[in-house]
């Protein structure tokens, strides 16, 4: 069963790696979850939360002037 939110234009937000407290904006890269904003490695879960984005980075791209 997906898990879906709708905390973010992409619909999901979530936390990388073992920092559960930074919410992050999470986007499809391929098969791979990642977060807007970059953070995180390569190997890092992401984990998918309902909860709300708080991370600076991922709130300045949404708000970005197009």
């Amino acid at each position: 069963m997906p898990r879906t939110t709708a905390h973010g234009p992409s619909g999901m937000a979530g936390t990388v790696g073992d920092d559960v407290i930074t919410v992050h904006e999470i986007v499809q890269v391929g098969e791979a979850l990642r977060t807007k904003c970059g953070d995180g490695g390569p190997d890092d879960e992401v984990e998918e939360w309902l909860r709300a984005v708080n991370c600076p980075a991922c709130l300045e791209t949404r708000w970005a002037p197009a």
